[in-house]
């Protein structure tokens, strides 16, 4: 069977910047190293490459999330703009007061955030 090339960005998984994680844990790990060397209650502790590795990681897939959900709400916020001009373009015989407001509030609460 022969072996498929599989992208990088295969279903739907983003790309890391792995070098930026490594120097992003190496200076958590020093920041870490410092903090438990000049703290007499955390003397003896062990700080643990692999620890802060793995909370680089989890800092870097967070942002990749927020990331996705900024484009999602800016997406949001396009639709509900377009909502509203297709509001105002209709006869003035049909009553839109509501729904428009409804829609406004909803841009309004999406734009603070």
């Amino acid at each position: 069977m022969p072996s498929a090339h599989v992208p990088a960005t295969a279903g739907g998984i983003p790309k890391f910047n792995r070098s930026q994680i490594m120097r992003d844990a190496s200076a958590h790990y020093r920041r870490a190293q410092a903090y438990v060397a000049r703290n007499p209650y955390l003397r003896g502790s062990v700080v643990r490459f692999g620890d802060c590795l793995r909370a680089e990681w989890k800092h870097a897939k967070a942002q990749a999330a927020k990331a996705k959900l900024d484009a999602a709400v800016v997406v949001r916020i396009d639709a509900l703009k377009s909502e509203i001009l297709n509001l105002d373009c209709k006869p003035f015989g049909i009553r839109i007061g509501a729904e428009r407001w409804a829609l406004v509030a909803e841009l309004s609460t999406l734009e603070a955030a």
